[in-house]
């Protein structure tokens, strides 16, 4: 599944397995604060900013357990497909305009989740 990440700086892409993980990676990618659009065969399926609050009240809705529980599913038992939608973070223009650096933030939380795995 592809989605735009939606932000105030730089175009960015990702891929998710589905709209788990893709939700936990962009949640922890942005600290909440950016929200995810469904491309091609994922449009329709969105994540909201939560920029106020209530994602536990949305993932409750969508896969059954709070932020924090699908969050720890995820690291504990998804690992792999985690790290590969944090390392499918691509931009998507010839350059950066910004100081804000998503891809390379995407790139060090795909490196602890595969360290946290194998420890």
């Amino acid at each position: 599944m592809k989605f735009n990440v939606i932000n105030p700086s730089d175009p960015y892409t990702m891929e998710a397995d589905d709209l788990e993980i893709a939700a936990v990676a962009v949640s922890i990618l942005g600290n909440g604060k950016y929200p995810l659009e469904g491309l091609d065969d994922a449009r329709g399926q969105d994540v909201p900013p939560f920029l106020f609050g209530g994602h536990d009240e949305w993932f409750t809705e969508k896969f059954g357990g709070t932020y924090e529980q699908i969050a720890e599913r995820a690291i504990t038992t998804r690992a792999d497909a985690l790290a590969r939608a944090f390392e499918s973070v691509t931009l998507q223009s010839e350059r950066r305009s910004s100081m804000n650096n998503i891809g390379g933030r995407a790139a060090e939380y795909a490196r602890a989740v595969r360290a946290k795995a194998t420890a």
